[in-house]
């Protein structure tokens, strides 16, 4: 019997039945829809245990951009006659994975997540919009460069870095393990064959991918 050493690297859930270029397009967005819908829900937990009003009132507004995001997204999924529901839920192993594999501890860590996921992961997506048509292509694009998010928790995260440097340290650390847990999980799931992506393409990106989290992290004041 022969062994794929490389199974790892095939995505969790099995590809979807009857794919074709609607379907692709549709996956592609529900694989957005399926990050806003998280990033609503940790952005409303982060707003549930913040201390300080000022954050809970931005985390609150962010979370719902995020879930109107979603909506956003959903509509047009359904446009394309496909489920957004079904889509996500094909999505969700290689997710659930990382959510367990990435349990934060505190709010700082939370947040630093956030950070760390979204930034790499929005990366990534955009390898995947790029052969969208219209109006696909525009609505992932505006969702991707809205960086309200990333500014907050970026402005916030650097404020509070400043001020201790026993948290600078540990964030460090965290923010080690959170890229190499994400950057297997991103892998996996650009990889899926319905979302019709090269892998070479994939892996052609990963230079420009860390490159760009490792600039993010210099300006929260942290190595890489």
């Amino acid at each position: 019997m022969v062994v794929n050493r490389y199974s790892w690297l095939m995505p969790d859930s099995a590809p979807l039945a009857d794919k074709d270029s609607a379907t692709t397009t549709a996956a592609t967005l529900a694989l957005l829809a399926f990050g806003e819908l998280t990033d609503f829900e940790q952005m409303a937990t982060n707003a549930t245990s913040a201390a300080r009003w000022d954050d809970k009132i931005v985390l609150a507004r962010l979370a719902s951009q995020s879930f109107a995001n979603f909506e956003e997204l959903s509509r047009h999924i359904g446009d394309l006659g496909r489920d957004v529901v079904e889509l996500c839920r094909h999505f969700e192993p290689t997710f659930t994975v990382l959510a367990e594999r990435t349990r934060p501890r505190d709010w700082h860590e939370s947040l630093m997540k956030g950070f760390v996921f979204d930034g790499i992961m929005n990366d990534f997506y955009r390898t995947a919009v790029d052969e969208l048509e219209e109006p696909g292509y525009s609505l992932a694009i505006t969702i991707l460069d809205d960086t309200r998010a990333m500014e907050f928790v970026r402005n916030r995260l650097t404020e509070d870095v400043a001020e201790d440097t026993q948290l600078a340290s540990r964030l460090a650390l965290w923010g080690r393990k959170l890229v190499a847990e994400t950057l297997g999980r991103a892998r996996h799931i650009l990889t899926d064959p319905v979302l019709g992506v090269d892998e070479a393409v994939v892996v052609d990106a990963i230079p420009a991918v860390t490159a760009n989290h490792s600039k993010r992290m210099s300006a929260l004041g942290l190595v890489a």
